[in-house]
């Protein structure tokens, strides 16, 4: 049996990684090797041992049933989905950009708080684009289910 094959599958965060193992009590009785398939995500149900392919199916059976659709509109692609998150990113990273420099010029400050306000505009705007992506994950691609 060729397990390079089977090392590939990583799926979803990684969180479901395929090892196969061959099932010595089971190979034994049946007088040919019988393989197991084990997930790294540790909940992966019990099944009779079987061939390799079997184990395989077994492992994509499970994976299935652990992730789920998008929650986002099945009219929209995820391509577009994506493309409104990144543009929603640049609009809140803007905006608390250009109020820190608001800031800055409406109040005349001097050189070190001026500095200073205009790095927490970069930094809040950061934050809130980290925020948007968080808040909007299960729109946007597939989730566990």
């Amino acid at each position: 049996m060729d397990r390079a094959r089977f090392d590939r599958f990583l799926i979803d965060d990684g969180r479901h990684l395929l090892k196969v193992v061959i099932d010595e009590d089971a190979s034994a009785a049946a007088g040919t090797a019988r393989y197991r398939a084990h997930c790294s995500c540790g909940r992966m149900p019990a099944h009779t041992p079987g061939t390799g392919q079997q184990a395989l199916a077994a492992h994509l059976a499970h994976v299935s049933t652990r992730l789920g659709p998008s929650r986002g509109p099945t009219w929209l692609p995820e391509g577009a989905r994506i493309v409104l998150l990144i543009l929603g990113c640049a609009a809140l990273f803007a905006g608390s950009v250009a109020a820190a420099f608001a800031l800055d010029q409406g109040l005349r400050l001097d050189s070190p708080a001026s500095q200073l306000v205009r790095v927490a505009g970069v930094l809040l705007g950061y934050l809130l684009a980290a925020a948007l992506m968080v808040a909007v994950r299960r729109y946007i691609a597939p989730t566990r289910a």
